[in-house]
């Protein structure tokens, strides 16, 4: 390791952001014990940056010292409300010494600042919803139910589309063309088409024989209206024993949950059609997993010949477009019956 004099005749009269990409390139490689040696050499001209004083709290927090680093970041995120890199880095030091709440607290007050700080939705979904992620949850209802039949609104890159491979007969719906992420099981098959004509124009023996279909994901448009009628049409598709799964009805935070997109991580209005389901079909038995990034409710005890949702439709719309998300980051609605990510909380979504 280079002396203290050695450091100062290599780095005296750098820039502070010529100290921070180097301390940035030391931290990467591990060596959080040449940050703290340069910071000691260079002495308050290193920690008088806020910067390079949130990097040496880093490579502080490193070397065992996690509650003086802590306080130090603390502090300088107090003295600068409007530092998100401060926010940012409070944040994972807080989550890594497993205070979810303060992290949660720095986390949302980043958010509000800059809503797409790196990491920094994926960060709070992971915090707020602890356990595997949706794909991952998918994967065991799937092993849980084995269904025969599968139908799946909003394709993408085919993973989720991937997992029926218990399924004799999959469909998939996406009009966008995009390349598959890997092979589909043998019964699997994509329709190119928006989910509103398909249902318009296909019928369920056209695809599936005599038998309902048994799990529907829905994943589409990011559009209540859209999720909803959906809905709608799956439900004609099903039978009494089938099982509808609907995702991103869970935002994290209400900036994500806008009709109009304004940040990289978004997942719309498509919470209103849960709300309206549990509004308007007290008959569904509705549970929801929390699973990140946003969720997945399970619908249950579907009534394929109910009318209540499509006779609707127009109302239900008009009564809930105009609505915002109400709720606070890390308030769930009593109504989902929310469930934790466990294989305990598939097997009470899926009773």
């Amino acid at each position: 390791m280079p002396g203290p004099e050695e450091l100062r005749r290599a780095f005296a009269g750098k820039s502070a952001a010529e100290l921070v990409f180097f301390a940035r390139q030391c931290l990467e490689r591990g060596g959080y014990d040449q940050v703290l040696a340069l910071a000691e050499a260079l002495g308050p001209a290193f920690a008088g940056d806020p910067s390079l004083a949130l990097t040496l709290a880093v490579a502080r927090f490193l070397s065992g010292e996690q509650s003086a680093a802590e306080s130090s970041v603390a502090a300088l995120a107090r003295s600068r409300p409007d530092d998100d890199n401060a926010l940012s880095v409070l944040a994972e030091m807080r989550a890594r010494s497993g205070n979810t709440r303060g992290a949660v607290e720095a986390l949302t007050s980043l958010i509000e600042l800059y809503p797409d700080y790196p990491g920094a939705f994926s960060t709070l979904a992971a915090l707020l919803m602890p356990g595997p992620s949706y794909r991952d949850v998918l994967r065991a209802i799937h092993a849980a139910l084995s269904p025969k039949t599968y139908l799946e609104i909003g394709v993408a890159g085919g993973a989720t589309l991937a997992l029926a491979t218990a399924s004799e007969l999959a469909v998939g719906v996406d009009p966008v063309a995009a390349p598959l992420e890997r092979p589909l099981p043998p019964g699997a098959r994509v329709i190119r088409q928006p989910s509103a004509a398909f249902f318009a124009e296909r019928r369920r023996a056209e695809l599936f024989g005599e038998r309902p279909v048994a799990l529907t994901f829905i994943d589409g448009l990011h559009l209540f209206e859209a999720a909803l009628a959906d809905f709608v049409g799956a439900e004609g598709w099903s039978g009494p024993e089938s099982t509808i799964v609907l995702h991103d009805c869970l935002p994290v935070a209400p900036v994500a949950a806008r009709r109009e997109r304004a940040t990289r991580f978004w997942v719309g209005d498509t919470w209103k059609a849960a709300w309206a389901l549990a509004r308007h079909r007290p008959d569904l038995r509705i549970r929801t997993i929390l699973t990140p990034p946003s969720g997945l409710v399970i619908v249950r005890r579907l009534d394929p010949s109910s009318r209540q949702l499509q006779e609707n439709l127009e109302q239900i719309v008009a009564e809930l477009m105009p609505l915002a998300y109400p709720l606070a980051v890390g308030q769930w609605p009593e109504a989902l019956h929310v469930v934790p990510s466990t294989a305990a909380g598939v097997a009470e979504a899926l009773g």
